[in-house]
């Protein structure tokens, strides 16, 4: 098959430290190795602009990325009437296309990927209100004024780009489900999650610690953002319960996005010198800072994948997490499983006493059996199936369209 002219599609800087791109930077880097075209239109290509302008805080932040989200999708448009006839495959995030082809002037496979599903998270967020109901400050509801109508509008557009895609891509089985069942739209979905790369992942399970190192240590860390979706509201709880057994055991926070004192006034003054909190750090600094861990915890509720959980199970780390969309597509295939019900925030810490007090051999034992589940999610295996799946439906669409 002759080489394939491909348009990565993205309302983020395009960026390897953000979590948004990853897939389709991957991707595209694979695509290209094997011979294929690959073009990517991202924020900074929409907005040259205002992503220099990266760096600004608070309110004047918060305006650049409302006007940023409010006219994405139509500079997206603007671009593909100009120069979208010659590629073969458009893979565009979720809202970031709401239009029918025929607007676009564009004939090949259009693929809408989600890596989070929208109409997932938003129903998450109301729950959330309404499970831990906070009093808000003038700034949260200058937020929340601001914000409404892109809130609106995203999930409105994320709809529409699934309903006029040719091909959905979602990361993981819960999604699949969802668009199959409640949208109707299975038909024509594919489920391909995330993974690592082969050197990403072999840096991880490389710098690992011995299993009684890991084990003397008896430390806990967590990567990920401080929010109520990735367990914020349980952490506090859950420390506690662990540390009054086992006083001693340290947990670690990588990646807050918050400064660490917001983080540690959360927690029972009793606890706060047994926690360290990193609120930023540079990814190729990830396996030094989990070699010496003894196990990750992921006390999340939803996620489009999880690609921190994966992380932590290639660089040889038992994993306890809530039985969640995202991680639970790579937890059930441990020997040993280490989920427990969502909010059960005492079956949590249970879980993680368990796995600090497991024998040297026994943990070995779980250290090989995570490394071998995080060998599942290469990505060059999952280039490969993602790409035999656009071939496929691209075949299809040019034998409909003749």
């Amino acid at each position: 098959m002759k080489p394939l002219r491909i348009l990565m599609v993205i309302h983020t800087p395009w960026r390897s430290d953000l979590g948004a791109p990853q897939a389709q930077m991957e991707l595209a880097a694979i695509f290209r190795s094997r011979g294929h075209e690959v073009s990517k239109f991202s924020l900074e290509d929409a907005f040259p602009q205002v992503a220099p302008q990266s760096s600004r805080h608070g309110l004047m932040r918060l305006v650049d990325i409302v006007k940023s989200n409010r006219s994405f999708a139509r500079r997206v448009r603007r671009y593909l009437r100009r120069n979208g006839a010659p590629f073969d495959i458009i893979d565009a995030n979720q809202t970031d296309l709401p239009y029918p082809k025929q607007s676009l002037g564009f004939g090949g496979l259009l693929v809408a990927r989600s890596v989070g599903l929208i109409p997932l998270y938003s129903a998450f967020e109301a729950w959330a209100r309404r499970q831990w109901p906070v009093p808000l400050t003038l700034r949260d509801r200058a937020k929340l004024v601001l914000t409404a109508p892109v809130r609106h509008r995203r999930e409105r557009d994320a709809l529409r780009s699934l309903a006029h895609a040719d091909v959905i891509n979602v990361s993981n089985s819960d999604e699949l489900r969802y668009v199959a069942s409640t949208l109707g739209l299975g038909r024509k979905t594919i489920h391909v999650p995330l993974g690592l790369s082969d050197q990403r992942r072999e840096a991880l399970f490389n710098k690992r610690g011995t299993p009684s190192d890991r084990l003397a240590a008896q430390e806990v860390v967590f990567i990920g953002s401080w929010d109520a979706r990735k367990g914020a509201r349980d952490w506090p709880r859950i420390v506690r319960l662990v540390r009054a057994h086992e006083p001693g055991v340290r947990f670690v926070f990588l990646g807050t996005a918050i400064p660490a004192q917001r983080v540690l006034c959360q927690f029972a003054p009793e606890d706060q010198a047994g926690i360290h909190v990193v609120e930023r750090f540079d990814s190729a600094e990830l396996p030094a800072r989990l070699a010496r861990s003894t196990v990750g915890a992921f006390p999340g509720y939803l996620e489009g994948f999880g690609l921190g959980v994966l992380e932590m199970l290639a660089a040889g780390l038992p994993v306890v997490a809530y039985n969640a969309p995202g991680p639970r597509d790579m937890l059930t295939r441990l020997r040993v499983k280490s989920m427990v019900p969502l909010g059960g925030s005492e079956l949590f810490a249970e879980a993680l006493r368990d796995v600090l007090g497991l024998t040297v051999s026994a943990y070995a034992d779980r250290s090989s059996d995570s490394a071998r589940v995080a060998r599942e999610f290469s990505w060059p295996m999952l280039a490969s199936r993602t790409l035999d799946a656009y071939q496929e439906s691209l075949q299809c669409l040019h034998g409909a369209t003749r």
